[in-house]
């Protein structure tokens, strides 16, 4: 039985995967029409964040949230080129 249900899982796997595969065009015209650069999991904190808020506060909670994550994505950026340029400075230095 199990050997079965695995064999039957794998066909299904095998058959289903060239739908998946990417082609050389990539993604439709539509899709980058309707796609967003914040990720899935920010969209929905936020929503989560404002369910049940009026408008003008949810828009003040998502600019708010939104500036928060760029103020951290810059010290994170930030940090990443001090990190960067120490290396730098020991490299030049160890020669």
């Amino acid at each position: 039985m199990k050997k079965s249900t695995l064999l039957l899982f794998t066909v299904c796997l095998l058959a289903a995967s060239p739908a998946y595969a990417e082609t050389e065009q990539g993604a439709s015209p539509q899709a980058y029409e309707h796609a967003s650069e914040q990720a899935i999991f920010v969209r929905a904190s936020d929503w989560f964040a404002t369910l049940g808020k009026s408008p003008e506060e949810r828009d003040a909670i998502v600019a708010q949230r939104k500036a928060e994550r760029a103020a951290k994505r810059a010290q994170q950026e930030a940090k990443k080129q001090t990190a960067e340029a120490e290396k730098e400075i020991k490299k030049s230095l160890g020669q």
